[in-house]
């Protein structure tokens, strides 16, 4: 079968690819919901990594070397949540720099691996907060004032970021849509492409209305507000980022955690359109808006899809880790395995539950402790789990391959505090789970962690469910 792309062209490299990324139309989500108007959506997934943010990249990294702050063979450094750092990495690979990225703890492993493979360093900053000495911000600040003929690319405050959306973005959609488009819809993250693109579709169309979309917890949208954690990737600050210029969004509306994800794997599911987080989170916003203000078929929303599903597959795309962090509950989780036939609909595990099987409690000790405290429990048990210091909340686990991995590397020592190698990303897992649907879960896991009601938590592995059902079924027979 003739390709449809009628254009054929050989490109010099990678980078010229970037941009001119399609617009679709929504069909199937709107007619489920009822929705009048036209729904289309800029879809950022088609640029060579995966997101919006290699034209901010390649423009960076050109404005810098314009500006003779970039030198060859030169150093790119960049705190990010993922794809900014993709983008650069691949600009640095075609162009030839060495790249350091200085990631937040709820990257997925899926941008950092990319990142890895792209040959550049991955440094593991503890928060985003713009005052955390550990933060991803102010450890690349550090890297760029101690690595010679290195350059700082700042997307939070460097003026190029906003400048980029400026010069392609805004206009791209613009000609795109013919002029027609009368609700852009977008999530902030540093705030330049909202910034950008929504000054251009308003220079063209002040008319246009531009709607940002934040999650609840974020202050960007919420002035005023206490910032709380959420799980959705590279949206929402804890302030408002130099880049964001608030007086360009007309409204915003706040998403959460659950709604960005359904609504990613919605789309996936009904449109075949395979986006992010983030991404679920503003098309939610605008299917929302357009329900709620019932905009009519003479109306035309944009929503921007900035990256793709797959820089996701161990977060909102892994059943278990929606299980895992409440974002669906057991019967949902069923549902879903059972739709795929991986689960059998006999079990002797479904009369079982996890508190049912016997198996070890783990040991918690305090995040200030030290490595040296508590390798004697590692060495028994291969992990422990990590508590605030005063208080009883779970702050993170640790197994010996992380310990030895720290160790062996010299990123610490065993006078350090276990907080500093203690993985932050995990969850515990309700005591009232079937077996059937733990094994399903083990799988593809070493082991699980719960909670009992003595607020113990103790870790399950295949050969605790193995004993449990060899005692059973055993005593059944007999």
């Amino acid at each position: 079968m003739e390709s449809p792309n009628k254009n054929r062209h050989i490109y010099n490299n990678i980078l010229e690819t970037i941009g001119n990324t399609p617009i679709i139309r929504l069909n199937k989500l709107t007619k489920e919901l009822g929705i009048e108007c036209e729904v289309l959506v800029k879809c950022e997934f088609f640029n060579p990594s995966g997101s919006h943010k290699d034209r901010l990249a390649l423009n960076l990294v050109a404005t810098a070397e314009a500006e003779g702050k970039l030198k060859p063979g030169g150093t790119i450094i960049e705190a990010t949540s993922g794809n900014t750092g993709l983008g650069l990495c691949l600009v640095a690979t075609v162009k030839g720099y060495h790249a350091i990225m200085v990631a937040q703890p709820k990257t997925s492993q899926e941008k950092i691996d990319l990142i890895k493979g792209l040959g550049a360093e991955v440094v593991m900053g503890r928060s985003t907060s713009t005052n955390d000495p550990e933060g991803v911000l102010k450890i690349a600040e550090k890297l760029s004032k101690s690595i010679p003929n290195s350059f700082y690319t700042e997307q939070f405050s460097n003026p190029a970021n906003p400048v980029t959306h400026i010069k392609s973005t805004g206009i791209e959609i613009y000609e795109q849509c013919g002029g027609k488009i009368d609700y852009f819809f977008m999530a902030a993250g540093t705030g330049g492409t909202i910034s950008g693109t929504g000054k251009v579709l308003k220079e063209k169309n002040p008319d246009v209305k531009v709607i940002g979309c934040d999650p609840v917890g974020s202050i960007i949208g919420s002035s005023g507000t206490m910032y709380m954690p959420f799980r959705v990737e590279g949206v929402g600050r804890d302030v408002v980022p130099p880049n964001c210029d608030l007086s360009i969004m007309d409204d915003w509306v706040k998403f959460t955690d659950r709604d960005a994800f359904d609504t990613a794997r919605k789309v996936m599911r009904l449109e075949g359109i395979m986006c992010g987080g983030s991404a679920g989170g503003v098309l939610w916003s605008a299917l929302h808006y357009a329900v709620e203000k019932k905009l009519d078929k003479t109306k035309t929303i944009l929503a921007f899809l900035p990256d793709t599903s797959r820089n996701y597959l161990t977060r909102f795309v892994n059943n278990e880790w929606l299980l895992g962090y409440g974002f669906i509950n057991e019967e949902e989780y069923r549902h879903l395995a059972m739709e795929s036939r991986f689960l059998p609909e006999e079990h002797y595990g479904d009369g079982l539950k996890l508190a049912d099987i016997t198996c070890p409690a783990i040991e918690a000790f305090p995040s200030d402790s030290t490595i040296s405290k508590v390798w004697p429990s590692l060495k028994k048990q291969n992990i422990i789990i990590v508590k605030d210091n005063d208080a009883s909340e779970y702050k993170g686990v640790l197994t010996d391959r992380d310990a030895l991995a720290a160790i062996s590397t010299k990123k610490v020592t065993f006078a350090d505090p276990v907080s500093k190698i203690m993985v932050k990303d995990f969850y515990l897992l309700s005591k009232d789970l079937k077996l059937s649907t733990v094994e399903k879960i083990l799988e593809n896991k070493e082991y699980v962690l719960f909670e009992t009601d003595s607020k113990l938590v103790k870790i399950a592995r295949v050969v605790d469910i193995m004993n449990k059902l060899d005692t059973d079924v055993k005593g059944a027979a007999n």
